[in-house]
C-alpha cells in the first residue's frame, strides 16, 4: 500500500500524544489539519524537483517570527541562548513548490531552516507564507555525525526535513517522529550496530578497545565508579556509524564488508569468497581511537576537579589542561579524516574490506562466492517482524553482500544506496538478514 503526505497527520498526533508530559521530549502544539496538511504536501512535491539540475535537501521550521523572538528574549530553550540567528525577509514569500525549490540550494539544511507560518486570518482557509530564515549552525549536524561530543537540539516545533527525492520526515527538537520513504511510512527503531546481531559480531572488537585503553591508562575499568563504563564501546560504534555517514554524503552508493580480525587477506575464508583488486594495508585507526580515549580519560580526570575547586588551578596543571584539550581537537580531526579516506574507497566499483580492528585489507573488491541455497532473505519489517523477499528484487551490489554474508557466517555487511539509505546484512543461523535503513532517526535522515 502506498501511503502519502496527509496519511502521516494522523499518526503524527497519535506520537505526540504518546510523548505529552514526558520530560525532554515533549512535543509542540501541533497546528491544525488544514494547516499541516499543505505544510507536507508543498514539502513532499519539493522534494521531487530539483532546481537548475541540483538535488538539494532541505528543512522547513513551521513558527512565526514572533514565537521564535519569544523563545529567544524568554530563554524558553537552551538552544536559543545566542545560537540561532534570524534572516528576515523584507516581503513574505508564498510557500510553494517553486518556492522552496529556489531556497534550498542556498538554505543549506545542515544549518539553516525555511521559516513557515499562517499568515491568514480565515480559519480553516490556511495562507502559508516564508517569511525568513533561522540559521540554527552546523552543531546538531556535527554532533549526529559524531565529529562532535556534544550538540545543541534543534529548535521545538515542527520540523519538515527532506535529504533525498520523495523522502520526508517530521521531527521537533531532534526528535524524529515519523518518515515518508518510497511510498511506506517509517518509525525511527534501534539500530542494530547498537543492539542485537549485528552489534554482536563486533563485540570482541569493542571489548578488546576497552581493555587495551584500560590497560594503557593503568586502570581497572575505564570508569570506576560505573556510572560511563560503557563509553568505549559506544566510541567504537560511534566511529562505524561516522564512516557510514560519509559514504552516504557521497552519494554514489558503496559496500563494506567487516571480517573478524584473525582472517587476513591470504586466509582461504576470504580468499574463496572475493577476489579483491586492490590488496593494500591501513591501519591507523585502532590506534588512534586508543588514543583518543585516553586523551578523553586523562582530559576529564582533571578537568571535573579544577571545575568544581577540589583542586586548585597551579601554572603545571593549567598547562597540561591546555595541552590535553588541543591533543584532543587534533586527534578527532585525524579520526575524521581517517573515517573519511576509508569512505572513499567505496568510490571503485566493488567493496571495501575491512577487519572488526577497522584495518582496511582491500578494495574494489568482487564477491566471487556462490550459495546455491540462497533464493531469498529475511528483511525485517518496522513492527519488528521478518517478511521473505526473494533476492532477485534487489540489485547487484545487494545480491553480492548477500551471497558473502551467507557463505561466511562471520561478517557482517552494510550496503549504502545512491539514495542514502544504509542497510546491514548478516547471516543468523541458516538465514541471512537483513536490516532496512539503519541510519534513519537523526535529523530526520
Amino acid at each position: 500500500m502506498t501511503h502519502y503526505p496527509k496519511d502521516l497527520i494522523p499518526l503524527l498526533k497519535k506520537k505526540c500524544d504518546s510523548l505529552k508530559n514526558i520530560k525532554y521530549h515533549e512535543p509542540p502544539e501541533l497546528p491544525p489539519q488544514s494547516e499541516l496538511e499543505p505544510l507536507l504536501d508543498v514539502a513532499f512535491q519539493a522534494s521531487l524537483l530539483t532546481e537548475e539540475g541540483r538535488r538539494s535537501g532541505f528543512r522547513i521550521v513551521y513558527a512565526s517570527k514572533k514565537q521564535i523572538e519569544e523563545d529567544i528574549n524568554k530563554g524558553k530553550s537552551a538552544y536559543f541562548d545566542n545560537y540561532s540567528r534570524i534572516i528576515e525577509f523584507d516581503s513574505l514569500r508564498v510557500y510553494s513548490v517553486a518556492e522552496v525549490n529556489r531556497l534550498a540550494p542556498a538554505a543549506e539544511f545542515t544549518r539553516l531552516m525555511i521559516c513557515v507560518t499562517n499568515n491568514s486570518k480565515v480559519k480553516d482557509k490556511p495562507k502559508l507564507v516564508i517569511w525568513g530564515l533561522l540559521d540554527v549552525g552546523e552543531n546538531w549536524w556535527k554532533f549526529v555525525h559524531h565529529e562532535t561530543s556534544g550538540g545543541r537540539c534543534p529548535p521545538s516545533y515542527i520540523t519538515v526535513t527532506s535529504c533525498n527525492a520523495g523522502e520526508i520526515s517530521i521531527s521537533s527538537g531532534g526528535d524524529v517522529y515519523l518518515s515518508l520513504k518510497s511510498g511506506e511510512i517509517l518509525e525511527p527503531k534501534e539500530n542494530p550496530i547498537w543492539d542485537g546481531d549485528i552489534s554482536t559480531f563486533f563485540k570482541d572488537a569493542k571489548e578488546s578497545l576497552y581493555k587495551e585503553t584500560i590497560k594503557q591508562l593503568k586502570k581497572k575499568k575505564w570508569d570506576e565508579n560505573g556510572h560511563d563504563d560503557d563509553y568505549p564501546h559506544s566510541f567504537y560504534n560511534y566511529f562505524l556509524e561516522r564512516i557510514l555517514f560519509y559514504v552516504r554524503e557521497k552519494a554514489h552508493g558503496g559496500t563494506i564488508i567487516f571480517i573478524p580480525k584473525a582472517v587476513n587477506k591470504t586466509d582461504t575464508r576470504l580468499t574463496d569468497r572475493a577476489l579483491i583488486k586492490y590488496p593494500c594495508n591501513y591501519n591507523y585507526v585502532w590506534d588512534t581511537l586508543k588514543c583518543s580515549l585516553v586523551n578523553h580519560r586523562k582530559y576529564y580526570d582533571l578537568h571535573f576537579p579544577l571545575w568544581g575547586g577540589k583542586k586548585p588551578i597551579t601554572v603545571d596543571l593549567f598547562q597540561v589542561h591546555n595541552m590535553l584539550e588541543s591533543e584532543s581537537t587534533e586527534i578527532e580531526e585525524g579520526l575524521g579524516d581517517m573515517a573519511q579516506a576509508i569512505a572513499s574507497l567505496t568510490s571503485v566499483d566493488g567493496a571495501v574490506v575491512l577487519n572488526d580492528h577497522f584495518e582496511v585489507i582491500g578494495f574494489g573488491a568482487e564477491v566471487t562466492a556462490i550459495s546455491q541455497s540462497l533464493k531469498e532473505v529475511s528483511v525485517l519489517t518496522g513492527d519488528g517482524k521478518q517478511k521473505k523477499i526473494s533476492i532477485e528484487s534487489f540489485g547487484t551490489r545487494h545480491r553480492s553482500a548477500f551471497r558473502f554474508c551467507s557463505t561466511f557466517e562471520d561478517s557482517v555487511a552494510f550496503v549504502v544506496s545512491q539514495d542514502g539509505g544504509v542497510k546491514a546484512i548478516k547471516r543468523v543461523g541458516s538465514e541471512v538478514i537483513l536490516w532496512p535503513d539503519i541510519n534513519s532517526g537523526g535529523m530526520g535522515i
